[in-house]
């Protein structure tokens, strides 16, 4: 047990499972940002490893729970590996020694001469390698030769530099070996250029890895093809800038291809913030379409792009800077991704459609760290939706205990309401039916004598504010969507939806071919136009209609009907699509006339994501055999 060595993703997994009673294998995957074959994996010899310590045992229906068998033993194992990833000797400094070594010695480099002068066993060193060999294959490199008669690095020298900055600039290159008149002129001309400071850092390691490598006589002897196409942009000019600069300060001519290394964390940017330097920038048709791609795939029309022509602004220019990151293999890490997963999924999963249309674009894999930012600007959109559809001007508040019962009502009120929305106070005498018509929601103590046409919400004199902000939510929808209210239950997709629009599908038969049945069903009941089953196969062959594990959603517009129609689909065995099991069918015609509020889409998307997370939902929804049944399953769930 001594010579054990967990790395960040098995440490991560114990964290995870001690947090939560049942994490299921997708959810781990999904948070650690690995395939669930991976996780698998690990556990396997986590379970291994850890015998008479720990265990996680798979339950069916639920996920992994993580059994502690032996407690003093645990901890003092977990605290042993958080000393050891703050301490001198870390797994990632291991590492940069060895690589140090690789880069920077004539002698024959040996197991045991690097297992004597890093203090470990052979044992242990060979685990480290192992870890090592796992990281450096990610960039095409590899350790090669014989233990005992002497081992090197194999591979491209930019892909070399590519993994040190990466991760082990820090080891290596602790003391910043740069002059300081040097890196004060790389930022002034980053600083006349607006490169914010992740930037400016990422300019600064390269310049100091390219003068090293230079300098011990290993350039960069040819750059690729794609990396030439920076010669007739502005960022290879900056680039020149710097390298004029330094030729004058050193005793160094810089070739061409260094140039370009250093022209790579400039065209890899992060989006700059200064409005003048945005103008320079010019945004592309190919960005255009690209944005239009995403914004048709994700569910929304494209000329939702010109009614919110500031902010789709924002993402194009992000996109552009993206696609040269991904483009040239410049990573960057998103230290809030694991936050952005767990309070904003449905923005992550737009980001995750609009990785998939890239990928199919471009031919270019998005990493979960680029995702993560794209989802940052969904998550601005959806919030900026959600306020136009809470937006409320006027409320009503009916008391019958007295105005001072009402004042208190109305302090309860203005947390929970918009800040600039205006409470009136009534007495039951003093409420007409007339009077209260004219508010945008009605809150009362009291019954009234009379049906209303603005929204009610029953209160007592001192209430549950969550629970009201809820129903303040769910009418708000109902009334801006003009959706029947049909019980007191919060889920959206049974206020679209109804026995007619409910489908147990043929498992016998694919996926695709269910979903055609179903899409002439509608059709003939009037809900989809004749041209959507067309429309639907085109939106199909642009990208996966496959929404989240065991669920699918496929959508495009449809003329007949103002409002969103939606149709469910549930098969008894489980089908195949795009190599994934599916359970369950959302067919989405999205209207063609409309104000084009994104709020009820985004709503869909929440309420199918909180639904793919919960397993035994899944189950009794995809069993079920009437829609009777399929409605209990949502009224009854708390998640909505």
């Amino acid at each position: 047990m001594s010579e054990f060595i967990m790395d960040e993703r098995t440490v991560r997994i114990l964290e995870l499972t001690s947090k939560k009673t049942y994490c299921t294998l997708d959810y781990l995957a999904e948070t650690i940002g690995v395939s669930t074959r991976t996780i698998r994996n690990d556990i396997k010899q986590l379970n291994s490893d850890l015998e008479g310590i720990a265990v996680l045992e798979n339950e069916r229906g639920k996920g992994f729970r993580l059994t502690i068998e032996n407690q003093p033993v645990f901890e003092e194992l977990l605290q042993g590996v958080n000393e050891e990833n703050t301490e001198q000797d870390s797994p990632t400094r291991r590492i940069a020694f060895i690589i140090d070594r690789l880069l920077n010695t004539e002698e024959n480099n040996t197991l045991d001469e690097w297992a004597y002068e890093m203090n470990l066993s052979r044992s242990t060193l060979v685990n480290v390698l192992k870890r090592a060999a796992v990281v450096l294959e990610t960039y095409h490199l590899s350790i090669q030769g014989k233990p005992n008669n002497g081992m090197f690095l194999k591979g491209n020298e930019l892909d070399l530099r590519y993994f040190i900055l990466d991760n082990v600039y820090d080891y290596l290159y602790s003391d910043n070996p740069l002059d300081n008149d040097i890196e004060e002129e790389i930022r002034i001309i980053a600083n006349h250029h607006d490169f914010e400071a992740t930037t400016q850092k990422r300019l600064l390691q390269s310049v100091i890895v390219m003068l090293d490598r230079l300098l011990k006589n290993h350039p960069i002897e040819q750059m690729n093809g794609k990396h030439e196409k920076l010669l007739d942009t502005n960022d290879y000019q900056i680039a020149k800038e710097i390298a004029a600069m330094i030729e004058r300060k050193l005793p160094i001519h810089i070739p061409e291809q260094e140039i370009l290394f250093i022209t790579l964390p400039i065209a890899g940017r992060r989006t700059p913030t200064n409005n003048r330097t945005m103008a320079e920038i010019q945004i592309t048709d190919d960005v255009n379409r690209l944005l239009e791609q995403i914004m048709e795939q994700v569910g929304f029309k494209k000329e939702i792009i010109a009614e919110n022509e500031s902010f789709f602004e924002d993402l194009k220019y992000h996109l552009t800077f993206m696609l040269n990151r991904i483009t040239f293999d410049i990573r960057i890490k998103n230290p809030m991704l694991a936050d952005v997963k767990e309070k904003y999924p449905v923005a992550y999963k737009m980001a995750e459609i609009a990785g998939q249309v890239i990928e199919k674009e471009y031919g270019l894999k998005v990493s979960e760290d680029e995702l993560g930012y794209i989802a940052f600007y969904f998550g601005v959109f959806i919030t900026q939706s959600e306020v136009k559809t809470k937006r409320l001007q006027r409320v009503a508040v009916i008391c019958g205990t007295g105005r001072g019962t009402a004042r208190l009502l109305a302090i309860q009120l203005q947390r929970v309401l918009n800040q600039n929305t205006e409470i009136d106070l009534f007495s039951v005498a003093e409420a007409t039916k007339e009077l209260m018509n004219q508010y945008d929601i009605v809150f009362s103590t009291v019954t009234p004598a009379y049906e209303l046409e603005t929204p009610l919400i029953m209160i007592n004199e001192i209430f549950d504010e969550k629970r009201v902000s809820k129903q303040i939510e769910k009418v708000t929808y109902l009334q801006k969507f003009k959706l029947k209210d049909e019980g007191n239950h919060h889920s959206i997709i049974k206020m679209l939806t109804n026995e007619a629009k409910f489908f147990r599908l043929d498992s016998t038969k694919g996926y695709s071919e269910n979903v055609l049945v179903m899409t002439e069903e509608m059709t003939k009941k009037g809900c989809f136009d004749e041209g959507f089953k067309q429309r639907l196969i085109e939106r199909a062959e642009k990208g996966s209609m496959v929404f989240d594990r065991y669920i699918a959603l496929p959508h495009t517009i449809q003329t007949v009907s103002e409002q969103i129609q939606l149709a469910v689909g549930v098969f008894p065995k489980q089908a195949q699509a795009d190599g994934k099991e599916i359970k369950l069918v959302f067919l989405l015609g999205i209207p063609e006339q409309t104000e084009n509020d994104a709020g009820l889409l985004v709503k869909i998307y929440d309420e199918i994501i909180k639904i793919s997370a919960d397993e035994q939902l899944v189950e009794q929804l995809a069993g079920s055999k009437s829609y009777e049944e399929f409605s209990k399953y949502l009224e009854n769930n708390k998640r909505f």
